[in-house]
């Protein structure tokens, strides 16, 4: 099929979509439906202009956009390459008002759809720095979870977030929330939890437990030096035993109220302004 350029007003109608069963929106679904799929294939989709517009900040990632007639009408006003630049050598494929509401993961659909390639997936050696600053995401099942933590790490300018036991970074509910930051922000995951630690032990980063329990440091008491991790717990159940017990300190955030504990989101969010309101 042939690439289009970015001047994306005037499609070729031998390309135009109406059809759900077509070969490309099969695929779409089935990237978007299966995370089997998108590890086998390493490749995720992407739905909202927003998003697609900063994917397209790495263009070799991008595969294909997929475009309604709604969308294209809306933007047909302005000067295309300020809407959309798209590069020639991305495919862009037509499709119809009904198949984009078939793709869409939203409730109110854009109309603008990618299908983007995975990056290369680095080890933790690779991007661990003896002065970097990290939270460590264990057991995180919940991908809005996953998603607002990156845009708040990519936000304060984390190193890294590292994963292990956690729900998938591509997952569309992820990238969704992460508004883009899940193309910014390092992740690495690491399976296997103990191995985890042990790395960043080696690299004599001094690692914090966050946990609900009142006898813990306090946050306000805590200084979060260069070359430390905060591990941030399953939304249910907190951090396992077995990892408070390995960390160098396990610290609380102070509560006055009549909640037990935070929102694991909110919870990260308040570690990684501590943690970067002292990074040198």
């Amino acid at each position: 099929m042939q690439k289009n350029s970015y001047y994306y007003n005037n499609p070729d109608q031998n390309f135009y979509i109406t059809s759900k069963e077509n070969p490309a929106i099969r695929h779409y679904r089935k990237l978007r439906d299966h995370k089997k799929a998108r590890k086998t294939e390493q490749l995720f989709v992407i739905e909202g202009l927003r998003i697609v517009r900063d994917a397209l900040q790495y263009p070799d990632l991008v595969e294909q956009i997929l475009m309604t007639e709604k969308f294209r009408k809306q933007t047909q006003n302005f000067s295309c390459p300020e809407v959309l630049k798209i590069p020639e050598k991305i495919q862009i494929l037509h499709i119809s008002d009904a198949v984009g509401n078939d793709l869409s993961d939203t409730e109110h659909a854009q109309g603008i759809f990618a299908v983007c390639r995975m990056p290369a997936q680095k080890s933790i050696p690779e991007i661990l720095k003896p002065n970097g600053k990290y939270l460590v995401l264990c057991n995180l099942q919940d991908p809005g979870n996953l998603g607002m933590i990156l845009r708040t790490c990519d936000a304060l300018g984390m190193d890294a977030v590292l994963t292990t036991g956690s729900c998938e970074l591509y997952n569309p509910k992820t990238i969704r929330s992460a508004m883009g930051s899940a193309l910014r922000v390092s992740v690495v995951d690491e399976p296997d939890t103990g191995k985890l630690l042990q790395l960043l032990q080696n690299q004599n980063i001094i690692n914090y437990a966050s946990v609900p329990a009142k006898n813990a440091l306090s946050l306000t008491d805590c200084h979060f030096p260069d070359g430390c991790a905060v591990w941030i717990g399953n939304e249910g159940n907190g951090l396992p035993a077995s990892i408070i017990q390995l960390c160098d300190h396990a610290v609380t955030i102070p509560m006055r109220g009549g909640a037990e504990s935070f929102n694991a989101a909110m919870a990260a969010g308040i570690f990684a302004w501590e943690i970067m309101k002292t990074k040198s």
